[in-house]
């Protein structure tokens, strides 16, 4: 296996974590109005941050799709020796996606009912 392929393979999963904490950072900068409209209620914008996360994990699946098939293995034991050192971290950051997918999708759904509940 050689150096530049794992080096690629590790910097294509920091750019999918990164994915992952700018769709985070979106919710946390909606939740502190950065860029909220004047006639937009701090409630309504936050929900609309759920899609914007939606969005991001979804292009991070996709990705972390893409980079499953690169380390899956063939007929070569250069791909199984990726695959056996990639695979663990391919299925903890598809658990970060899901969850962080799960969580944009609820704050889109109820990211209005949820911020006026914890702001009283």
């Amino acid at each position: 296996m050689t150096i530049a392929v794992e080096t690629r393979l590790r910097l294509e999963l920091l750019f999918i974590l990164s994915l992952c904490f700018v769709a985070v950072l979106a919710e946390v900068l909606a939740a502190a109005a950065v860029l909220k409209p004047e006639s937009e209620p701090l409630a309504s914008w936050f929900q609309r941050s759920g899609a914007i996360t939606s969005v991001f994990c979804v292009f991070a699946q996709l990705r972390i799709n893409n980079f499953f098939e690169s380390i899956r293995g063939g007929t070569f034991s250069e791909s199984w020796a990726l695959f056996r050192l990639f695979n663990k971290q391919h299925g903890t950051v598809s658990w970060i996606i899901t969850f962080v997918a799960i969580w944009g999708a609820f704050v889109w759904g109820y990211g209005d009912l949820m911020l006026r509940h914890f702001s009283r």
